[in-house]
């Protein structure tokens, strides 16, 4: 598996420090939970000596925008992220793509020109090898933000290169943590975050069985609190039990009428019908 940093959706997008700030930690979760999922990795990167000419906050470049921010904790977990020597590796200097060659992105409204870019990069080792598993980390708002048709939450890059339509390249791209937990699930069948059984909140619906868009589609109903799903393919009614947590957390599971209480499932759906409750309905508007 191959990441690319790319550097090119650094384009002065952020007005204020504030922002340019909430983008590094951002971008500093999408690592955390990369490290944390995926042990076989490579990660790579602008020269160090490029990547910090590109704006940060508007008007000032990335190492300006870098050196405004005051959280000195957040500026050195950034710095290891992008500037350490050994992780991630500076793509010059086992290039692929060739200078001489034309890299045109047509997700952004201008058709871009990335050349010589890590874009330019990437899409030409996917066009040489796709049986590498390849992804792109944007910062965020940047115009590269274009909707993934089959993957929730995340984007889609096109490259064309040298105007030729018969090399057409699409990379997948994320720019926050929940994008990344979708792209794993898809790409590599990994879940997403764990619910931690030792938790005294309920767990989120995405870390059920309720994620799956395949078969649980949300309703406009509520219970407690929670957003009640509809089995796709049963009728049935699902939603997160908000009384209970850590290892006694699950969800209560109905018939498509709400009437009657089928029992309570665990967060990966297997349903324990000895724990039906004949006084318990759910009001379906």
């Amino acid at each position: 598996m191959e990441i690319f940093i790319n550097e090119v959706s650094l384009e002065g997008q952020y007005l204020t420090e504030a922002e340019f700030k909430d983008a590094v930690k951002i971008f500093k979760s999408i690592f955390d939970l990369l490290h944390h999922k995926i042990k076989e990795k490579t990660i790579y990167k602008e020269n160090s000596n490029l990547f910090i000419n590109y704006d940060g906050i508007r008007g000032s470049n990335f190492q300006q925008s870098l050196n405004k921010i005051k959280d000195k904790s957040l500026k050195i977990a950034f710095k290891n992220i992008v500037f350490n020597k050994l992780n991630p590796k500076e793509w010059r200097k086992e290039q692929v793509h060739s200078p001489d060659d034309f890299f045109d992105c047509l997700t952004t409204k201008d058709c871009r020109d990335v050349k010589d870019t890590s874009l330019a990069e990437v899409a030409e080792r996917q066009l040489q090898n796709s049986q590498i598993i390849y992804l792109v980390i944007n910062f965020t708002k940047s115009s590269f933000r274009v909707v993934h048709p089959d993957i929730k939450e995340c984007c889609l890059i096109s490259i064309i290169k040298n105007n030729n339509e018969t090399q057409a390249i699409d990379l997948d791209g994320i720019d926050h943590q929940a994008a990344l937990e979708h792209w794993l699930e898809s790409k590599l069948k990994l879940s997403q975050v764990e619910y931690d059984q030792s938790s005294a909140v309920p767990p989120r619906d995405e870390q059920t069985i309720l994620r799956d868009s395949r078969r649980f589609q949300k309703t406009t109903n509520r219970y407690d609190g929670r957003a009640v799903y509809c089995e796709i393919s049963t009728g049935r009614y699902w939603y997160v039990d908000n009384l209970h947590s850590g290892k006694a957390a699950h969800l209560e599971v109905f018939d498509k009428t709400g009437q009657q209480h089928l029992g309570e499932a665990d967060l990966q759906g297997k349903i324990d019908e000895s724990r039906c409750d004949q006084d318990k309905t759910l009001k379906i508007s």
